[in-house]
C-alpha cells in the first residue's frame, strides 16, 4: 500500500505554515514511502477518507479532470416515482418479459403499484454522457424531460413528494505519470460546491445591474466561498478577469455596460437612465433599452459558468428565442462543452435540423418517463431501423423520433396503438441496457477500481514554527471568516443599493405620489387647516392620520414585495451554491432599501404638516411615518421569504395588510371597558404596524390638546362639537384619548413597539430564507 503526501503551503503574515496531508492511495506494487498519517512526530495533519479496497487520492473533482480524457456523467437504475419503488432496470425489463397479472396477490400490493405505469414519473433507466459532448433530451410534453434533468442535477424539489431511486455520479479517468497507469475515480456532484451549472427556463437577474456588474458580483461571491475552503486555496483569476473572459467568450462585450432590464416591466429596463448625466451619476456607462432575449440567455449561461462547473444542465435553453437565436445558443453550449471538457445535457422541445446535427447524443423519452433511446445521434437512425422504424430521408430525425413516442389522446383506438409502440421501444431499450450493449460506456457496471470520493475533513493539528498550534489556526481561520463575511456583506449592500437607486421610474413615481396624496388629504380634511384646533376637527384629525398611515404602509409593503419576489430566483440560485448566509442578504436589503422607502414618508409627512394644521411637530410626524415605513417594509421581507413568485407574494401581502388594517384602525365609537378582551383579535393587532403607527400619531396629536374657545354663542358652540361615538361631547384632547382607549398610552412606548415589530419581521424573513429555501431530493452513489 503506497501512501502519498500532498504538501500545502499557507502563508499567514510572517509565519510560514506547512501542512502535510496524508491519505490512502491506490493499491499497487512497489515499496514507495510509508506512513500511517497519525504520527505527531511527523508533524502531519490527518485527513479522513471513506475508502474501499481501492481508492483514488484527489482533493476535488476539478483537479486533473483533463488529464486522461474519458469519463463523464453516469446514472444507474435512475427512477422517479410517486411511491417508494426501488426497482432496477432489470426488474423493469421483467415486467415486460413476464405476465404481470400472475404475480399480483394481496400480499404484493406494493409490487403491483410499482408495475403500474401511472406510479412512475420517470421509469428506471441507466446511461451516461461523456465529457465534452452535448446531449439533448427529446420527447413530447409530459414525457418527463425536466424530471430527468432535475434527477441528474439533484434539483428535484423535496416539496414535490416524489421518490428518487438509483444512482447518479460523475466519473473521470486519471492518468498516473509515475506508473503509466490510469484509474477511474467517482464523485458525487454538488450544487453547493459549484460542481453543477443549471440553466433554468427563466432568466433571473437583478434588472438594474449591467451584465458586467452581474458577472463580477457572481464571480466575487464564488471566489469568497472558495477562499474559505479548508485547503486554503483561492482562485487564480479575480472577479473582473473572470467577468471579462465570460463577456468575451459569449459575445456580450457590446452590451456589457447596458442595464439588463426587466422584460416583465413596461419600460423594458431602459427608460429612466437615458440622460447622460443620470447614467454617469448611477455609474451606467452604456445606453438604455435593456437586453434582448438572446443576450439574456447568453448572460444566464455566463452566470452559470462562473463556478467552472463539472456538469452543465439546461432546461429548455431555447425558450422564448427565434430559430436563429435558438441555434446560436445551442451551438454555444456545444462549443463550451468541448472547450471545458464537461458533459452538457439540455432539454429540447422541437429542435430544428441544424440543432439536431449539433447534438452528439440524445435521450428519447415517452410519456410517463419511459426512456426509448439514449446514445449517439448518428447511430439513432440505424438503431430504430433495426427495430422496424425507418426515418424518411426528407424528415428531420428529431421530429420523427418525437412522433414515434407521441400518443394521440383524441383518438382512443390510435392511442392504444401508440402505447403499444412505445412499450415496444421501451422494452427494446431496456434490453440494450446491459454491460455489453452497443451504446453504453464499456464495462459501465463492472468496473472494479472505482470508489466514491468524499471531500476530506482535515484535522486542525498544524505545525507552526516547530510547535503544534491548533489555537493559532483557529484564531486565524475565524478572523479570515469574519473578514470574508464583511466583504461579502459590502458587495451585497452595494448590489442592493444599485438595484434600488437606479430604479428611477419607481422613485420618481413614488415621490410624486407622496406629494399628491399629502396634498389631496389636506384638501379633503379642511377643518384641520387652522393651527388652533376646535372640537369639530377631532374626527378629521383622526381620519387624516389614519389614512396617511394606511396609504404609506401599503405603498411600502407592495414595493418591497415586488422587488423581493423578483430577486427570489437569483437568491435561490446563490443559496444553492452557498455563496453567503441568509442573514447577510437580509441585512444588506434592509440597509439599502429602507432609507429610500423612509425618504418617501419624510416627503409625505413634511407636505402634510405644511398644508394642514396638525398639532404634532414635524419632527414627530416624520419620525413616526418613517418608522412605520420601516416596519411595513420588514413585513414585506417576511412575506417574501415564504413565497415563490411575484403573484403569490402580492396576493398574500395584500390579504395580510387588509387584516392588519381592520384590526389596527381606531374604532370611532370608542372602547367598551366592560367588554372582556378578545385575545385572538389582540394577538392579530399586535403584529399590525398600522395599529401602532396610528396610536402613536393620535397620542402625539391629542395629548395635552386644549380646544380653542370662540365667542360664537351657545348654538355656534354646539355646531362645533363632534357628533359621533367616543368623539362626541369631549372637553379636551386627553378626554378624546380616554374615550378611544388610549388614556394611558405613551408615545415613546408605542414607537418602541414599532421597533420591536420591525425586528420580529426581519428575524422572520431571515428564518424564512434559512429554513424554507430550496431543498432537494438527492440520489445515491453506489
Amino acid at each position: 500500500m503506497r501512501v502519498k503526501y500532498g504538501i500545502v503551503s499557507i502563508l499567514f503574515g510572517l509565519e510560514y505554515v506547512v501542512v502535510l496531508v496524508g491519505a490512502s492511495s491506490t493499491s499497487g506494487s512497489g515499496s514507495g514511502g510509508t506512513g500511517d498519517g497519525n504520527d505527531d512526530n511527523n508533524n502531519t495533519t490527518t485527513t479522513a477518507f471513506s475508502s474501499t479496497s481501492s481508492t483514488i487520492l484527489i482533493d476535488d473533482p476539478h483537479h486533473n479532470r483533463h488529464q486522461a480524457g474519458g469519463g463523464g456523467l453516469y446514472w444507474r437504475d435512475l427512477g422517479v416515482s410517486l411511491v417508494n419503488c426501488p426497482w432496477t432496470t432489470a426488474q423493469m425489463l421483467d415486467k415486460y418479459d413476464s405476465d404481470a397479472t400472475s404475480t399480483i396477490d394481496d400480499g404484493r400490493k406494493q409490487q403491483w403499484r410499482c408495475m403500474d405505469d401511472s406510479t412512475w414519473l420517470l421509469h428506471p433507466s441507466s446511461g451516461f454522457v461523456e465529457n465534452g459532448s452535448l446531449c439533448g433530451i427529446l420527447g413530447p410534453s409530459g414525457a418527463g424531460k425536466t424530471t430527468l434533468l432535475n434527477a441528474l442535477g439533484g434539483t428535484t424539489p423535496r416539496s414535490s413528494g416524489v421518490v428518487l431511486t438509483g444512482s447518479v455520479w460523475y466519473e473521470n479517468l486519471l492518468f498516473d505519470a509515475n506508473t503509466t497507469t490510469s484509474s477511474h475515480v467517482r464523485y458525487h456532484l454538488s450544487q453547493k460546491e459549484g460542481d453543477i451549472a443549471m440553466l433554468s427556463q427563466h432568466d433571473d437577474f437583478f434588472g438594474m445591474l449591467t451584465p458586467r456588474e452581474s458577472l463580477e458580483f457572481a464571480a466575487y461571491l464564488e471566489s469568497q466561498k472558495q477562499s474559505t475552503r479548508k485547503d486554503g486555496s483561492k482562485q487564480l483569476n479575480g472577479p473582473k478577469a473572470i467577468a471579462e473572459r465570460l463577456l468575451t467568450s459569449l459575445g456580450l462585450l457590446g452590451v456589457a455596460d447596458r442595464r439588463i432590464g426587466d422584460r416583465t416591466k413596461w419600460d423594458g429596463g431602459g427608460r429612466g437612465t437615458s440622460r447622460p448625466w443620470m447614467r454617469k451619476l448611477l455609474k451606467i456607462r452604456g445606453g438604455g433599452g435593456g437586453l434582448s432575449g438572446g443576450e439574456r440567455r447568453r448572460l444566464s449561461l455566463a452566470l452559470e459558468l462562473v463556478t467552472e462547473p463539472i456538469l452543465f444542465l439546461a432546461d429548455e435553453p431555447t425558450t422564448g428565442l427565434d430559430s436563429s437565436q435558438a441555434e446560436k445558443v445551442i451551438k454555444l453550449i456545444a462549443s463550451l462543452a468541448k472547450e471545458q471538457n464537461v458533459p452538457s445535457i439540455c432539454t429540447l422541445h422541437q429542435p430544428k435540423t441544424s440543432i439536431w446535427k449539433t447534438l452528439d447524443r440524445f435521450i428519447l423519452l415517452a410519456p410517463g418517463g419511459k426512456m426509448c433511446y439514449a446514445g449517439e445521434t448518428d447511430k439513432a437512425t440505424t438503431y430504430f431501423k433495426n427495430i422496424g422504424y425507418q426515418c424518411p430521408h426528407d424528415t428531420n430525425p428529431a421530429e420523427y423520433f418525437i412522433d414515434l413516442v407521441t400518443v394521440d389522446t383524441e383518438d382512443p383506438v390510435q392511442a392504444l396503438v401508440d402505447e403499444a409502440r412505445i412499450n415496444l421501444l421501451h422494452h427494446r431499450f431496456l434490453q440494450s441496457c446491459t454491460p455489453d450493449d452497443a451504446w453504453s460506456s464499456p464495462n459501465i457496471y463492472d468496473r472494479a477500481i472505482i470508489t466514491q470520493q468524499q471531500r476530506p475533513q482535515t484535522d486542525t493539528r498544524i505545525l507552526v514554527g516547530g510547535r503544534l498550534s491548533s489555537v493559532s489556526l483557529f484564531v486565524r481561520t475565524q478572523l479570515r471568516g469574519v473578514v470574508s463575511a464583511c466583504k461579502r456583506f459590502a458587495f451585497l449592500l452595494l448590489r442592493s443599493w444599485r438595484q434600488n437607486i437606479r430604479n428611477t421610474n419607481i422613485i420618481v413615481l413614488r415621490l410624486g405620489a407622496s406629494i399628491v396624496q399629502a396634498s389631496l388629504f389636506a384638501t379633503i380634511f379642511r377643518s384641520v387647516r387652522d393651527d388652533k384646533p376646535i372640537p369639530k376637527s377631532i374626527a378629521d384629525r383622526v381620519a387624516l392620520l389614519t389614512y396617511g398611515v394606511i396609504n404609506m404602509s401599503i405603498m411600502s409593503l407592495m414595493k418591497t414585495l415586488d422587488l423581493f419576489a423578483r430577486e427570489r430566483g437569483v437568491v435561490m440560485r446563490e443559496q444553492m451554491r452557498c455563496n453567503y448566509f441568509s442573514l447577510e442578504y437580509i441585512l444588506a436589503k434592509v440597509i439599502a432599501e429602507i432609507p429610500i422607502d423612509a425618504s418617501f414618508s419624510l416627503v409625505f409627512a413634511s407636505v402634510l404638516k405644511l398644508l394642514t394644521g396638525l398639532r404634532t411637530s414635524m419632527a414627530t410626524l416624520i419620525k413616526t411615518y418613517c418608522l412605520m415605513t420601516v416596519s411595513s417594509a420588514s413585513l414585506g421581507f417576511a412575506i417574501g421569504s415564504f413565497t415563490s413568485s411575484v403573484e403569490s407574494a402580492m396576493s398574500t401581502g395584500l390579504s395580510i395588510m387588509v387584516i392588519f388594517m381592520v384590526v389596527g384602525i381606531i374604532n370611532p365609537s370608542g372602547v367598551d371597558f366592560d367588554e372582556p378582551p378578545n385575545w385572538k383579535m389582540d394577538s392579530l393587532a399586535f403584529f399590525s404596524p398600522i395599529k401602532w403607527a396610528i396610536e402613536s400619531l393620535v397620542t402625539a396629536e391629542f395629548r395635552g390638546l386644549v380646544f380653542e374657545e370662540k365667542d360664537r354663542g351657545l348654538w355656534g358652540q354646539l355646531k362645533d362639537l363632534p357628533k359621533m361615538g367616543a368623539l362626541a361631547m369631549v372637553q379636551d384632547g386627553d378626554s378624546v384619548l380616554t374615550n378611544l382607549g388610549l388614556g394611558n398610552a405613551n408615545y415613546s412606548d408605542l414607537m418602541m413597539k414599532l421597533w420591536v415589530l420591525s425586528g420580529i419581521y426581519i428575524t422572520i424573513s431571515w428564518l424564512g430564507l434559512s429554513f424554507f429555501g430550496p431543498s432537494f431530493v438527492d440520489t445515491e452513489v453506489n
